[in-house]
């Protein structure tokens, strides 16, 4: 049975664009882990007291998640690789 590490090869990145985790190996092939969900939720917790998104805004918002979630990610990777 693989190992889970194995599955994210050597680190995973995040696609801004598509809002997309990938893994990454050491040929640039990348395998995808997982779509960014949660726009709905993301996008209400923008909105002014008129009601208005700052979709701009939102949308950083759920790229910074997307990022944390990349490196929270790597990070274990390379503490497990460690030990």
């Amino acid at each position: 049975m693989p190992e889970i590490k194995d599955f994210f090869h050597e680190k995973v990145v995040y696609d801004n664009f598509g809002q997309y985790i990938w893994a990454v190996d050491s040929n640039r092939n990348h395998n995808k882990v997982a779509d960014l969900r949660g726009w709905g939720t993301i996008q209400n917790l923008f909105k002014d007291k008129k009601g208005a998104i700052d979709f701009e805004a939102a949308a950083l918002f759920q790229d910074s998640i997307g990022e944390f979630i990349a490196a929270a990610i790597n990070e274990k990777l390379q503490r497990d690789a460690k030990t």
